[in-house]
């Protein structure tokens, strides 16, 4: 069993720094608990953390595990409150730990609590100032604050951290978007094809930023390349539909546009939101 993090931005940035709450306890860890087992429903698995709690147990590391089980348990089910009730415990357990800050910032941004949320960064960062993914996800709340100078600080904080970074290319990439930089979102999104060149997504990203800078061969080919790689990627067929609408006739792309909101109605809501028009 492997519980989602935070949603919904920052499941993806708490995967590995989380990864120990959903496997079996390490042998050091014993004895084995089934808060621990990595088999369980979340049901399950809140009860069973639940219960170790109860007893009491002296090794705080394990508590604090523990907390961390039940909170991506309550995220998991949208119990949003509860899994930041979970992290503030873990905190008090031990203040100096910077992970459970940074645990319950994610929850904070999934909140949209976004002041609390930075001021748990701040502290993580305080306690321990070279991990990239805690500024990874201050960097993305202050987007969400639409602070994008103090974004865009710490986004290049998390590249230069961690070069070979995915999500701090791709991140940084959708912020140049925003700031509508799009020579410098292109280049952030080309690194990131460059490090996985098989994701659909990173095309798609790219092909909409070509679109917004109004180049649409290159738009289209990154399109073309998106639905090669996954045929029903309905951002990318509404973006081909542009291309070929705004290149020929009108009705050029009408087919792709109807496939796309077969695929996912309120598809052209979400390109909307892109800036494009």
């Amino acid at each position: 069993m492997r519980l989602r993090a935070f949603p919904p931005i920052s499941a993806g940035l708490l995967a590995a720094a989380l990864v120990f709450v959903s496997l079996p306890a390490a042998a050091e860890d014993k004895p084995m608990d089934p808060c621990f087992d990595g088999t369980l429903t979340v049901k399950e698995v809140l009860d069973a953390c639940e219960a170790f709690i109860a007893k009491g147990n002296d090794d705080k590391k394990l508590l604090i595990r523990a907390h961390s089980v039940r909170a991506l348990g309550f995220s998991a089910t949208g119990q949003l409150d509860a899994a930041l009730d979970e992290m503030s415990a873990a905190v008090a357990i031990d203040p100096k730990r910077a992970n459970s800050y940074f645990m319950r910032a994610a929850g904070y941004d999934a909140s949209k609590d976004y002041d609390k949320a930075i001021a748990d960064l701040d502290t993580a960062i305080g306690i321990n100032d070279s991990d990239a993914d805690y500024y990874l996800l201050r960097g993305l709340v202050y987007s969400n604050k639409n602070e994008y100078d103090k974004a865009l600080s710490d986004l290049n904080k998390k590249v230069e951290l961690d070069p070979k970074s995915i999500n701090g290319y791709s991140s940084r990439g959708e912020l140049y978007r925003k700031r509508k930089e799009y020579d410098l979102s292109i280049t952030d999104y080309t690194k990131v094809i460059e490090l996985n060149p098989e994701t659909a997504k990173s095309y798609v990203d790219r092909g909409w930023v070509y679109v917004l800078n109004d180049d649409l061969d290159k738009a289209g080919s990154d399109f073309d390349t998106a639905l090669k790689i996954q045929n029903n990627n309905a951002l990318a067929l509404v973006g081909r539909g542009v291309v070929k609408s705004r290149t020929g006739e009108p009705t050029d792309g009408s087919a792709d546009l109807r496939m796309a909101e077969r695929l996912e109605p309120g598809i052209f809501e979400e390109i909307r939101k892109l800036g494009v028009k």
